[in-house]
């Protein structure tokens, strides 16, 4: 298996191509949607499927890991229009401590009614989860922002309201991303030092 080439956008991809004896055979084009839901097998060009093995899974996943990590640590400032030709959710574009220009904070704040609207602070009204408080009571979490200049702002990640103390290790789709690397891990038996099967870089 040759190098993979990452495709971004809103169909994201992973596209590499298949040798034997060192002659091109075919390209694969890997749906990532579809690989981080569980499916293992994928069409290729020539009409016949490709079946990943947990090696080359893990090995498409950890590279998909470290191409998404290229796009968010490109940015000293999380414009809007770098997260729409990333290709990423929000979650998986920004995190906490993230410097976001005002157009990203207005475009939430256009789409739904915040709960907290202030010159220093703006939470966007849509719950995210539920996470208990310092008493053990569950209370709603929600997208937040808080201003640091003009046109300045931070995203603090999901807070309780009139707080921008982050609530949420991990939003959904990186907890199950970074789980499911863990659990593709596990099952991958790794070839010992003079052995010729596929080793991690």
């Amino acid at each position: 298996m040759s190098k993979y080439k990452y495709l971004r956008g809103s169909f994201e991809a992973i596209e590499f191509h298949i040798t034997k004896n060192g002659q091109y055979v075919t390209t694969c084009i890997i749906n990532v949607s579809l690989l981080l839901a569980g499916i293992k097998v994928f069409h290729c060009n020539n009409g016949e499927d490709i079946s990943l093995s947990s090696e080359q899974q893990l090995e498409i996943l950890e590279y998909l890991q470290a191409e998404r990590k290229k796009i968010t640590d490109s940015f000293s400032i999380k414009t809007y229009e770098g997260w729409l030709q990333s290709g990423l959710s929000f979650y998986e574009y920004c995190f906490p401590g993230d410097e976001v220009d005002e157009t990203i904070v207005d475009n939430f704040v256009n789409e739904v009614p915040p709960v907290t609207l202030g010159l220093s602070c703006t939470q966007i009204g849509e719950a995210y989860s539920m996470e208990p408080d310092k008493d053990g009571r569950y209370r709603t979490t929600y997208m937040t922002f808080h201003r640091i200049g003009n046109k300045r702002w931070i995203y603090d990640g999901l807070c309780f309201k009139d707080s921008t103390e982050n609530r949420v290790d991990k939003p959904y789709k990186l907890f199950c991303f970074e789980k499911l690397i863990e659990e593709v891990q596990s099952t991958v038996n790794y070839p010992s030092p003079k052995g010729n099967g596929l080793l991690r870089g």
